[in-house]
């Protein structure tokens, strides 16, 4: 089968997460949440981010942001978002059906990041008490973004500030939490509410667990409202202990932390190569684990011939590749892309003396 940088959504399940599934597959324990593994969550993640968390895991990405953005918006509510984020392209309207019919209001900006000047650009339209029209209410933000872009811990805060000045909420969709995490060299608390954000969607699947996300909160009164929500969305799963437990060995001993810095290398390594091709150029940053190329067509069929396929990416031009490293890429399939970009380039620059 052809090897395919298409996804990190691909790629096997890390041993050490199987080993802490199966370390909790012994016998009989309390359902919904009230296992012993379960019942660590919180406190385990108060200590990542060094104030008192409120974990609930979920089974998608989806269903995070879903939640998190309705236990903070209104069905009178609207989220503030880039129009490319991930929770406007690619959840089937599911922010709207969590908070019961709130709007998602569209943004540009470069790069797939916001502005502060945007934002409050956008806020000047909403009256605070204007009954007649839909209430701003959060702003949702994606790290690392769906371009491979990351925000720095400044640029989290004054986008913050805006929202907070207006009386809004501030959510962070982080399915690639880690390889922003990594890339800034922050800490946990530092990228998150040190920076002003309140509710996060917590990503493990894209970085080595099997199909574990969270919401995490930080307000106990928006817990207790994702504590309702949670269990009538479908996701006070009876057995748990098996989503708890990929979230526990997914931070233990730093684990995903090195995933999240083995994709980002290797991230960096393909975008060397790509650079280093002619007719080949970046389209942003290569900050996380995604690396968007525009490349001419001989050199996306020499990529085929050597056996990699890439996904093609929606562009005026055509020419748009998206690569998605992980934490697991063998080095012989690297070294065999590195290997067909050098003779792709090679031949082309034969062909054009």
């Amino acid at each position: 089968m052809p090897y395919s940088f298409a996804s990190d959504n691909a790629v096997a399940v890390h041993p050490k997460i199987m080993a802490a599934i199966a370390a909790v597959n012994e016998g009989a324990a309390p359902p919904y949440g009230a296992d012993d593994v379960s019942l660590r969550l919180n406190s385990a993640y108060t200590e990542v981010f060094e104030r008192e968390a409120f974990v609930f895991p979920v089974s998608s990405g989806t269903a995070a942001n879903g939640l998190a953005l309705g236990s903070v918006t209104p069905s009178y509510g609207t989220i503030f978002c880039h129009r490319l984020a991930h929770i406007v392209v690619s959840e089937a309207g599911a922010a709207e059906f969590y908070t019961g019919g709130g709007r998602l209001v569209l943004l540009d900006g470069e790069h797939s990041k916001l502005s502060p000047a945007t934002l409050q650009s956008a806020l000047a339209g909403y009256g605070p008490k204007f009954m007649h029209q839909m209430q701003a209410s959060t702003l949702s933000l994606t790290q690392a973004t769906d371009r491979g872009t990351v925000y720095s811990c400044a640029e989290l805060k004054a986008l913050s500030e805006v929202a907070h000045a207006a009386g809004m909420k501030v959510h962070l969709d982080g399915a690639r939490f880690a390889n922003a995490l990594v890339h800034l060299g922050a800490t946990p608390a530092e990228m998150t509410w040190k920076s002003g954000v309140d509710i996060i969607s917590f990503g493990a699947t894209k970085n080595g667990a099997m199909m574990s996300e969270a919401v995490i909160g930080f307000d106990k009164a928006v817990a207790e409202v994702l504590r309702f929500k949670h269990k009538r969305a479908g996701f006070l799963h009876s057995k748990m202990r098996y989503f708890s437990a990929q979230l526990l060995g997914y931070i233990e001993n730093g684990l995903w932390l090195d995933n999240a810095r083995a994709a980002n290398a290797t991230a960096r390594r393909i975008a060397a190569a790509l650079q280093a091709t002619p007719g080949v150029s970046l389209t942003h940053a290569v900050e996380a684990n995604q690396v968007f190329a525009h490349m001419p067509p001989h050199i996306h069929a020499g990529l085929k011939d050597a056996g990699i396929e890439i996904r093609s990416w929606p562009c005026e031009t055509g020419d748009l590749y998206r690569l998605v490293t992980s934490y697991c890429d063998p080095e012989d399939l690297v070294v065999c892309l590195e290997a067909a970009l050098a003779a792709s380039g090679a031949s082309a620059k034969r062909n054009s003396a």
